[in-house]
């Protein structure tokens, strides 16, 4: 690789040097070389021990107890479950999202701003009538970030910007995203200065120059964020997502401009029927067959087709969607997350993947939709909420010790009433 991998660490807003000691890699061609004539990338895996940095900081410690207290307290006595049709389940849920200021992550203990959650919801949101609050809720995050100086995946107790728990690959390209979703481009031009430091940040942090490709010997979040992986399909989608978005802003610089991230992508991630996860695993996930596609990466109906063909034979989608992977893989969970929620981010199906997956897969297949749509509807009617995510028998997922409980009134309801 071209220069060691830098994560964040979310205490700070210096770099902290995180060591996965990557094998020699062959020299990469000149950019703009035929990718085809590229030897394929494959790695072997990052440690998890080593992959991100412990949240020993004040503010990620509080919000971890509040998690552990709202955890404990719906277990014992439940959630709050809202009456009507499944409709009105979701659109109560998003009610309880707004705080006054800003759409909160849940209503439960993810009651925070969450940048990637906010900006995958916003096309939705604006749909649904939400635009004038939604247009708030990037102000108000943007006003935080400038007071930061640093553009994060979360905002704590309404002052606090920081990192879960890396510096994350995707607040930066979806915060943009959403902006345009929104048309609140005048949020860019208010903070250009900000917007253009990050975007420098990004590329130093995430872009491995040689390969064009995400980094392989760091550790970035993103919604799968308790697991290791190497330049993930995720991570790889943001800088493309990225690259596109600044073509857009003349205001802001483009430095991946003349990196072909998309035909990288092809070459070192696609195997003819999925996207595998990252260079460090041959198997698919069900993360890296649903971005590329919901973000208009790629929009080739015979590759989607294969993805999802992939995704419903293997089982990702029982008993509803979507799952990260087939089964638990613990050699790869960080090891926080995996002493309090084990398989968190392993074979449970997560309600923000669903949605986005009927949105894309209705584009080729509206009968398997269709069929997956109704049973989600069930679960929601079930338990008249729209909940965090699912155990593969189609209960909430619990974590140790009482510790964890599947979190409830997600904003990713906005996403399930676009497919409706």
């Amino acid at each position: 690789m071209s220069r060691p991998a830098r994560a964040v660490a979310p205490d700070s807003s210096e770099r902290a040097e995180i060591d996965l000691a990557p094998p020699p890699a062959p020299p990469a061609p000149a950019r703009g070389a035929d990718p085809q004539r590229r030897e394929r990338l494959v790695l072997p895996p990052a440690s998890a021990a080593s992959a991100a940095p412990l949240p020993f900081d004040p503010v990620l410690m509080a919000a971890g107890a509040n998690v552990a207290v709202r955890s404990i307290g719906r277990r014992l006595f439940g959630w709050k479950r809202y009456g009507g049709s499944v409709e009105a389940i979701c659109r109560a849920a998003l009610d309880d999202c707004w705080t006054g200021e800003f759409f909160a992550g849940s209503a439960g203990h993810f009651k925070q701003f969450w940048t990637r959650d906010l900006a995958m919801c916003t096309p939705a949101l604006c749909r649904l009538g939400f635009r004038d609050q939604v247009i708030r809720s990037w102000a108000w995050g943007l006003e935080r970030f400038e007071r930061a100086g640093r553009v994060t995946t979360t905002i704590f107790n309404r002052r606090f910007p920081r990192d879960v728990y890396a510096y994350g690959c995707d607040s930066l390209p979806l915060l943009l995203y959403g902006l345009r979703a929104a048309g609140a481009q005048h949020l860019v031009h208010r903070h250009r200065a900000l917007l253009a430091d990050a975007v420098e940040r990004f590329v130093d942090i995430v872009l491995d120059t040689e390969t064009g490709l995400a980094r392989a010997d760091g550790y970035f979040s993103g919604p799968r964020d308790c697991m290791t992986g190497r330049s993930t399909v995720f991570a790889n989608t943001m800088i493309a997502l990225l690259g596109g978005l600044l073509d857009e802003l003349p205001e802001l610089p483009n430095p991946l401009r003349g990196h072909d991230v998309r035909g990288g992508m092809l070459h070192h991630h696609w195997s003819g029927d999925f996207f595998r996860d990252s260079l460090d695993r041959e198997i698919p996930s069900g993360d890296a067959n649903v971005w590329p596609f919901f973000f208009g990466i790629f929009d080739d109906p015979d590759m989607q087709r294969r993805s999802y063909r992939t995704l419903e034979d293997r089982g990702f989608t029982q008993p509803i969607p979507l799952r990260y992977f087939e089964r638990r893989m613990p050699e790869s969970e960080l090891p926080i997350p995996k002493a309090f929620t084990p398989n968190y981010q392993g074979d449970p199906c997560w309600m923000q993947l669903a949605p986005a997956y009927l949105k894309v897969l209705g584009a080729v297949d509206e009968v398997t939709m269709r069929r997956h749509r109704t049973r989600m509807s069930e679960l929601i009617a079930r338990d008249q909420n729209y909940l965090e995510l699912y155990t593969p028998e189609g209960a909430p997922y619990r974590g140790r010790a009482w510790l964890y409980y599947a979190d409830a009134g997600m904003i990713w309801a906005a996403m399930f009433l676009d497919v409706l």
